[in-house]
């Protein structure tokens, strides 16, 4: 597949240095997806560990393990039997009315008519919820019960993130402030890894929900109060002067812009190529790397090694994970390809866990550690990449809600099957399916995933809103 030009773009522009294109992301962007991304994976390295202390069999890890997953799925799938009474006419001035007509309900097309700070703020106030419930919780099933809702909380922001990144990134340094982004995270998770452990040795196992609620309050009251300035700011603007303003209003209302909501089995029916080939094969990247979290731990629990080995295990493989997506998967996204990422990737996670089959000690854990952490930083930030660059400019929250459901489905099948084989055989085999399963993926991506040019020239609107248009007050 290669690029053409469409007109003038964002990606005709002189090329800026990537930094300086990057503070006006800095607030609604990459420091919440920072503090969030910290916030959840501050639990992930002692969730197995929590599990059973609670009394669950390694197959109970895997399930809880998956409980975001299942969130995913079922919260972006559209679902037949909720309906909105409403539709879409369109109006002689180019907008948009809504008039009786059912239509699905799902996260993307409910958050097409929420600003993106709304939406945030709306999905981390479910997680710090759901983060202090968990603190609390006293049984196995409790706690899969609130990891399933805080796993709502988890796609709604998941996916507001996505769509901002598509509507307001420039398709040319897309790849490289994904990979910052997904970089900065993985140093964060890495600290957290280190502190979670601390945490859960010196206090309790379950301390590290607390923290996880703190951080995802902190994400939130930045995203709210960068909102309110920036509302503040754009009210101030908008009253320069008599003849000015009207100048201004009549531009902005001049030409009018037709608008107008696609269903969701009309997104399907265009876009299924993309989701069912890039789709599967991030979903088997999903699988895999949520099952790694999984193996991870219950390996050095299974070595004997204490919690705080544990956490050092995790940020040992989440230091090789950044390092590498900060220095090289950007460039390698944008310069290359996105296949040429997935595929060396994927063979690497797949010898990471042939490894994890054999460790017998800590040496070897933290071998196996490396091996995952190159193999996962080469592809920091692919699925959303992936995402950002199939998503069409007129449909963007139905598709990545779509594209949620399609993901979510090797986080939801991998993780438990793990465990079951792991309870039935051994955790030597265990590990080894899964190294089986990423080569699968290899030639998946292979044979079915279609390459999406490194500056892709159809996605030209960069500053479209994130979603439709917010009534009028």
């Amino acid at each position: 597949m290669t690029a053409e030009s469409e007109g003038p773009s964002a990606d005709a522009e002189p090329q800026a240095p990537v930094s300086a294109g990057m503070r006006q992301f800095l607030v609604p962007l990459i420091l919440p997806g920072v503090l969030q991304g910290k916030a959840q994976t501050f639990v992930s390295p002692m969730l197995p560990l929590f599990v059973v202390e609670l009394g669950g069999s390694h197959s109970m890890v895997g399930t809880i393990a998956s409980a975001y997953a299942v969130a995913q799925f079922f919260g972006s799938a559209p679902a037949p039997w909720l309906h909105l009474n409403k539709t879409v006419k369109k109006h002689s001035q180019g907008t948009v009315r809504l008039g009786p007509r059912r239509k699905a309900l799902q996260v993307g097309v409910v958050m097409q008519h929420l600003h993106y700070a709304t939406a945030a703020c709306m999905a981390l106030s479910l997680q710090v919820t759901t983060a202090v419930l968990s603190f609390v919780s006293q049984s196995v099933y409790v706690l899969l019960g609130i990891r399933i809702v805080g796993g709502i909380g988890a796609t709604a922001f998941d996916i507001s993130r996505k769509a901002y990144i598509a509507a307001e990134v420039p398709s040319s340094i897309r790849g490289r402030v994904v990979a910052f982004l997904a970089s900065l995270q993985k140093w964060a998770v890495m600290i957290s890894a280190l502190l979670s452990g601390i945490v859960a040795e010196h206090m309790a196992t379950r301390s590290v929900f607390l923290v996880q609620a703190l951080l995802s309050l902190s994400a939130m009251l930045l995203i709210a109060g960068h909102r309110i300035v920036s509302s503040q700011r754009r009210e101030a603007e908008s009253f320069p002067g008599p003849n000015e303003g009207t100048a201004t209003t009549n531009s902005t209302r001049s030409p009018p812009r037709p608008t107008q909501t696609l269903s969701l089995f009309g997104v399907l029916g265009a876009h299924w190529r993309s989701l069912v080939g890039a789709g599967l094969y991030c979903a088997m990247l999903t699988g895999v790397r949520n099952t790694w979290m999984v193996a991870l731990p219950l390996r050095g629990h299974h070595i004997g090694l204490s919690k705080v080995g544990i956490g050092v295990a995790v940020a040992g493989f989440r230091a090789c994970d950044a390092s590498i997506t900060f220095l090289a998967a950007g460039h390698i996204m944008d310069k290359y390809g996105l296949k040429a990422a997935a595929i060396p990737s994927m063979i690497l996670m797949g010898a990471a866990f042939a490894l994890l089959s054999t460790v017998r000690n800590p040496v070897m854990l933290g071998v196996a550690a490396v091996v995952a952490g190159v193999g996962n930083g080469i592809c920091g930030g692919i699925v959303n990449a992936f995402a950002t660059g199939l998503a069409p400019a007129h449909a963007r929250t139905q598709f990545l809600g779509l594209w949620k459901t399609v993901t979510a489905i090797g986080g939801i099948l991998l993780p438990p099957l793990f465990g079951a084989v792991s309870d039935v055989t051994s955790l030597d085999i265990a590990d080894f399916c899964v190294s089986a399963a990423a080569f699968v993926a290899v030639a998946w991506i292979l044979l079915m995933v279609r390459e999406i040019a490194p500056k892709a020239a159809r996605d030209t609107q960069v500053t479209v809103s994130l979603a439709a248009p917010s009534p009028v007050p």
